[in-house]
């Protein structure tokens, strides 16, 4: 990917109205960003398999208590780290800060989706494979 494609695709992703967009060209992988109103590019070199954590922010809301887990990325959910074997968790269990939780898989990048409080898993709101969004409320994490 050279500059002017760079600065195409930046022109692209303002003039689309997204806020947040991944792509992966000659083995390069770009994010775009926009949520605080301003754009921020970051770039890496593609990661065939990559176990590298994320960790997702608190988010509350005034109308209820619930503590949820959420995206930080656009991806597909994963309960376990293959296809038959346990999941991470499950509704009733006790986790702790740091406990892997999930996967969400992002252009074949592996992210591992860890507690960020310690607590007992109230409610999983996603199921296996579905496609979760930036944000989407994953968790419910309680007392």
């Amino acid at each position: 990917m050279n500059f002017d494609d760079l600065k195409k695709a930046i022109e692209i992703f303002k003039e689309s109205g997204l806020t947040y967009m991944e792509f992966e060209q000659d083995g390069m992988r770009v994010a775009f960003d926009n949520r605080q109103n301003q754009t921020v590019v970051a770039s890496s070199p593609v990661v065939a398999s990559s176990n590298a954590t994320q960790t997702t922010e608190e988010n509350t809301s005034s109308f209820d208590d619930k503590f949820y887990v959420t995206s930080p990325l656009v991806g597909t959910y994963h309960q376990a780290a293959s296809q038959g074997s346990k999941p991470f968790v499950t509704v009733g269990q006790k986790v702790k800060k740091g406990d892997k939780l999930c996967i969400i898989e992002a252009m074949k990048v592996m992210n591992e989706i860890t507690a960020t409080k310690s607590g007992e898993i109230k409610e999983i709101l996603v199921s296996e494979g579905q496609m979760v969004e930036f944000d989407q409320k994953l968790f419910v994490i309680g007392d």
